[in-house]
């Protein structure tokens, strides 16, 4: 039955999009985002009409969920697509013996101490490889290796691998990697979530094929170098925990190269002494093709930041965490933004008047709003279904009649003046949930 539903996908884009999933561990769940980074790196996704190739993914994924191959985990409230999934155990074991019968991928699990693996088929050598819970040196079966996926390996070295297209590894220790990146040129996909002895050498731009940059680690051993950013197919850059970052000089950031950039992801555990505020915003400027954008700071992101946003004209997701005090949100955020995440010590002015006019906005969640008054107009946020409030300091809330007609999610914290909820929760249709957390208790 499983060979027959497999067999029945409509293309081999699909079938090899579907074997794919033999490279994780077993329960694993999957972000949809990420496995379709990878797929796309394989270039399994082909080029349609009128579709991104991050669109026709994720129509796939729904194909596989419709066939129930695979089992879907969550959706996302703001886009409505599916987020997450994991592969039942016994489509899992099937998929993985196809997939080795195949010469399509090679999963080894629980090998402690393997010197060396070779295929289980004897007239097929895989060109892709995932390793999980191993130890020691991973010596794969061909030194002509496109695909090299890890998952918990303990203090390993990777051999040069000169025609690596993906390089996928999270929770382990590594050793010389950045020997290794260096003579990658192929490579497409660099990530390393959650690793141990990682930094990036300078020759990192270089790789005129990377499209996609992840570093999700405890803690990055080496600034990340300015020779990222000439690198012209990136799509994807997701960088957080470095103990250091700074933006190019302007002169560079004006020649920026990737003009395909979508996703830019910064998360900074310390800016450094040289942090240059100005140099940040010209390097952000370049970037007017994003469609998500996340900025989070230990020290405060500089209020200037919220300038940016009226040349980003695609954008669907911001987040941004923390500003100081900001006198106003920007008239200029864009229109197509359908997920709003900002947090700040202080917000001076009602936010309502500005974010009730983004037609598309599914989601908010803001925190620092310091008024007395908050006011939502009869015709604002027409799609909205999610809002969260945080450390706002309201007395009162007028809600007009007609607002917020989808609203089905309110949570407010810490809002520790409003004495009252508004009489205007009773005129909304779909509000299903409401969660009030450390509020003032009010015995009338």
């Amino acid at each position: 039955i499983l060979a027959r539903s497999y067999k029945d996908l409509p293309n081999h884009y699909l079938r090899s999009c579907f074997l794919y999933l033999a490279a994780f561990p077993e329960d694993y769940i999957i972000e949809v985002s990420e496995l379709i980074e990878l797929w796309i790196a394989e270039s399994f996704i082909p080029h349609t009409p009128k579709h991104t190739l991050e669109e026709t993914a994720r129509n796939y994924v729904t194909e596989l969920a419709q066939r129930s191959l695979v089992q879907v985990v969550d959706r996302s409230r703001a886009h409505g697509w599916i987020e997450s999934i994991r592969i039942h155990d016994i489509l899992h074991d099937w998929c993985i013996e196809e997939a080795r019968q195949d010469g399509f991928l090679d999963a080894i699990d629980k090998t402690a101490g393997q010197a060396g693996v070779s295929s289980s088929s004897d007239n097929l050598v895989s060109y892709r490889f995932s390793f999980q819970t191993l130890s020691d040196q991973i010596l794969p079966a061909t030194p002509n290796v496109r695909s090299l996926l890890g998952f918990k390996l303990s203090s390993v070295s990777l051999p040069k691998l000169r025609f690596l297209r993906v390089l996928c590894i999270e929770n382990s220790t590594l050793k010389d990697l950045s020997s290794v990146i260096g003579g990658c040129i192929h490579l497409r996909l660099l990530r390393l979530r959650y690793c141990e002895g990682v930094a990036l050498p300078s020759s990192i731009g270089k790789l005129l094929y990377l499209q996609t940059i992840e570093l999700k680690n405890r803690a990055l051993d080496s600034q990340v170098p300015n020779s990222l950013w000439d690198i012209p197919t990136l799509r994807h850059v997701y960088i957080s925990s470095v103990r250091k970052f700074s933006p190019p000089p302007p002169a560079r950031s004006v020649r920026l190269q990737p003009k395909e950039l979508q996703s830019f992801v910064l998360a900074l555990a310390n800016a450094g002494a040289d942090f240059c505020c100005h140099d940040m915003m010209i390097l952000l400027g370049q970037m007017n093709q994003l469609t998500t954008f996340s900025l989070s700071m230990n020290s405060n992101i500089p209020a200037e930041v919220l300038n940016i946003f009226a040349n980003m004209p695609h954008l669907v997701d911001i987040f941004l965490y923390r500003f100081d005090v900001v006198d106003k949100l920007p008239a200029e955020f864009p229109q197509s933004v359908r997920r709003l995440v900002l947090f700040a010590g202080v917000i001076k002015q009602d936010p309502m008047p500005i974010l009730e006019k983004l037609a598309r906005l599914v989601v908010v969640e803001l925190g620092g709003y310091k008024g007395q008054t908050m006011c939502c107009s009869s015709q604002g946020f027409p799609q909205l279904q999610e809002l969260e409030l945080h450390h706002f300091s309201i007395e009162e809330w007028r809600m007009e009649e007609g607002t917020m007609p989808k609203l089905s999610h309110l949570i407010l914290q810490s809002c520790k003046k409003m004495r009252k909820l508004p009489v205007g929760l009773l005129h909304l249709p779909s509000l299903g949930h409401l969660k009030l957390s450390s509020m003032p208790y009010n015995p009338e």
